[in-house]
């Protein structure tokens, strides 16, 4: 029989299944497929069922190993002849890989069947995963040369028995946000278990590690102020002439990114000035923190992404922490606003197959087994609530949703909220790995605004930020061969 080696990047998993294949072996050559996942909040009990099922029904014998380092050697594998058939993870730079050959075509699967959905592997896509797959190749012509790994959803994950018990209503608009964390602090409610005179405070989070979840409600408020027509020309990166030299107009304060600004503002109004929102030093918190105060009902809420619920259980080792909660929908930037808006996060993250790979056939054929109805309820099953980058219009989840009421907030969220991402086809994107994006140079601000909120307000902010893209703008056109 043939073997799939499927490799999940998590240090826990490592040693789990060192035992079943010897760690760090030379792959290379090899007649066998080797699939490695990136962990990223979502677990392995997904992919260990998958396998299982992808083997009953192939005879495809299934191996598990692990390794947690693998981004660090990836491109050097991609060149040089990989250890893996399959690469499914967050921070792949596909565009650059494609376009130095190193990404098998995968053109020829988008077109096949997906068994039992009578519908082509491209129809069973989510929509916008068509345009962020498509990228130009070595061969200066545009192919398919990733699928698109996750979708998923951002924002305030919220105690629904802390709400219903004390009376507090889960905010529509970012003015009831205002309202409800105000109200929470005021209410004094003491924390069960807590120190003396502890109270439960709105919010918990982390600066120290992941301060970026704030991104997930202020993107989300971003989209909503611009609205589509604004964001679109916002991600072209091109100044008001159209020219790529002067993209660094994007982030002019008082014009193309006027609209970020004011999210930022948004967040600064609910936190930066409110340190009784928050948990004790949250600028200063590691994530763990912030898990377990959420976990121990310290906080009301907790900025997240879909991976939420499998990370804090495994944070706090809980399988059940002893109350239901959900995800909400991001209130309202503008009270008279059309639609919820959902920040696909995760959206950008990648499965690829390396043009090396000697079992290029059998790894496409694994990417469409994961397109089928019974392996996406699986991932959702195993994954506790996150969901991969394939239509559940027809994906029958009625009985997850029904039993676990993170799953079904986070469907909702999905299928009725008005979705976006925030990826790009200029090159200077994809070049300038973790530069060009809304904080330039991977700068964030919301740990320092909380630690000093008077050298840190909108207008000053704004100004760096604008100040940084200008400085640096030159020198990352060049980097992308990008002329004019």
């Amino acid at each position: 029989m043939k073997k799939i080696k499927i490799i999940a990047l998590s240090a826990i998993a490592i040693m789990a299944t060192c035992s079943l294949a010897s760690c760090g072996e030379n792959k290379k050559g090899s007649d066998d497929l080797y699939i490695c996942v990136y962990d990223g909040g979502y677990g392995t009990s997904w992919i260990n069922t998958l396998a299982q099922k992808y083997e009953e029904e192939t005879g495809i014998h299934v191996e598990a190993t692990a390794d947690s380092s693998i981004l660090d050697r990836l491109e050097n594998q991609l060149k040089n002849g990989p250890d893996y058939d399959i690469y499914m993870s967050h921070g792949i730079n596909y565009q650059n890989f494609a376009a130095s050959g190193y990404l098998a075509n995968l053109d020829d699967l988008y077109e096949e069947e997906v068994t039992g959905t009578s519908k082509q592997f491209k129809d069973r896509l989510v929509s916008g995963s068509l345009e962020n797959s498509l990228t130009e190749g070595e061969d200066g012509q545009s192919h398919y040369y990733k699928v698109n790994y996750t979708q998923g959803a951002g924002g305030f994950v919220y105690n629904v028995d802390m709400f219903e018990t004390n009376g507090w209503t889960v905010p529509t608009t970012y003015q009831e946000l205002l309202t409800l964390a105000k109200k929470i602090v005021d209410d004094k409610v003491a924390v069960v278990n807590g120190d003396r005179g502890e109270t439960i405070v709105p919010f918990a989070w982390s600066g120290k590690d992941r301060q970026y979840y704030w991104d997930y409600p202020v993107f989300e408020w971003w989209y909503e102020l611009a609205g589509e027509t604004k964001m679109n020309k916002y991600l072209e990166y091109k100044g008001d002439d159209g020219k790529y030299l002067t993209g660094y107009e994007t982030y002019n304060p008082a014009t193309n990114n006027k609209e970020f600004m004011e999210a930022y503002q948004m967040w600064y109004d609910l936190i930066a000035v409110n340190p009784s929102y928050s948990n004790a030093n949250a600028y200063g918190g590691n994530l763990v923190t912030a898990q377990a105060a959420f976990a121990n009902q310290k906080a009301a809420m907790i900025p997240y992404a879909q991976w939420a619920q499998y990370e804090i259980k495994n944070a706090v080792k809980k399988t059940d922490l002893g109350f239901d909660f959900k995800m909400m929908k991001t209130p309202k930037a503008k009270a008279n606003s059309t639609y919820n808006y959902n920040y696909l996060v995760g959206f950008g993250d990648s499965m690829i197959v390396p043009e090396k790979s000697a079992n290029q056939e059998k790894a496409k054929d694994f990417l469409k087994y994961m397109a089928t109805y019974d392996a996406c309820k699986t991932f959702v099953k195993e994954a506790e609530g996150a969901f991969l980058a394939f239509d559940y219009s027809d994906v029958d989840i009625t009985d997850l949703r029904t039993s676990d009421p993170y799953t079904a907030s986070v469907y909702d969220i999905l299928t009725t909220c008005k979705n976006f991402n925030l990826t790009s086809k200029n090159p200077i994107t994809y070049w300038n790995v973790d530069t060009i994006i809304p904080w330039i140079n991977n700068k964030y601000y919301y740990a320092s605004a909380c630690s000093d909120n008077v050298n840190n307000t909108k207008e000053i902010v704004g100004a760096q930020i604008y100040e940084a893209a200008k400085q640096g703008w030159s020198t990352w056109c060049r980097n992308a061969g990008l002329k004019d």
